[in-house]
């Protein structure tokens, strides 16, 4: 069982074209569980990273849109949760035994165009995370509570779920995300929520 645990987060745009990338990054810094969000995996994908185990979920469509997926280290006992698959919300899980308690970890998914996403739709998914857990991925929502620049419709009502269940935000404070349109400013849309941890 792990002491403790090492998560990164990774907006991939098409994972099979960074492979190389993330070999490399998952070596240096020996991360222990790598969640990626906008992979663009579908069932004909095929990913292997030496000495990881991979789980993912597909678009509803098999198409190579964004969702999520999760490496962990093989060494490191777990399994996978069952997939979260909602239009306005994908999500891969898994449990991890850590000490002195499991924990869930999730791959999080929030598509751009759905924004009459209400409080209870976040706090439906958060739940089925269990008492511990930590959930980071690109929300597709800015707010200034977790570091973006303002704050949007649709990410009240995420943060409603966050405040009133007593889940908190977790984020470097600094741009996950830089348009290629030079009109537009870099923000941070991709960021963790905890609950039941410190």
């Amino acid at each position: 069982m792990a002491n403790f645990l090492r998560i990164a987060l990774w907006n991939a745009n098409g994972i099979i074209h960074h492979k190389e990338e993330l070999q490399v990054f998952l070596k240096d810094p020996l991360i222990d569980i790598m969640l990626i969000s906008e992979n663009h995996l579908t069932d004909k994908s095929y990913l292997k990273i030496p000495g990881n185990k991979i789980y993912h979920t597909n678009y509803s469509d098999n198409t190579a849109h964004a969702v999520t997926a999760i490496l962990i280290k093989s060494t490191i006992n777990h399994h996978q949760l069952h997939k979260y698959e909602k239009d306005y919300l994908q999500a891969t899980s898994i449990r991890v035994k850590t000490l002195p308690y499991e924990i869930t970890v999730s791959a999080v998914y929030c598509p751009p165009r759905h924004h009459n996403v209400k409080k209870e739709d976040f706090v439906e998914f958060l739940q089925t995370l269990g008492p511990k857990f930590i959930a980071g991925g690109d929300f597709n929502s800015k707010h200034i509570l977790w570091g973006s620049r303002l704050t949007t419709t649709k990410v009240r009502e995420l943060a409603k779920a966050i405040h009133e269940n007593n889940y908190s935000p977790l984020s470097t404070g600094t741009p996950t995300y830089w348009p290629t349109d030079p009109g537009k400013v870099p923000d941070l849309l991709d960021f963790f929520i905890t609950g039941g941890i410190s």
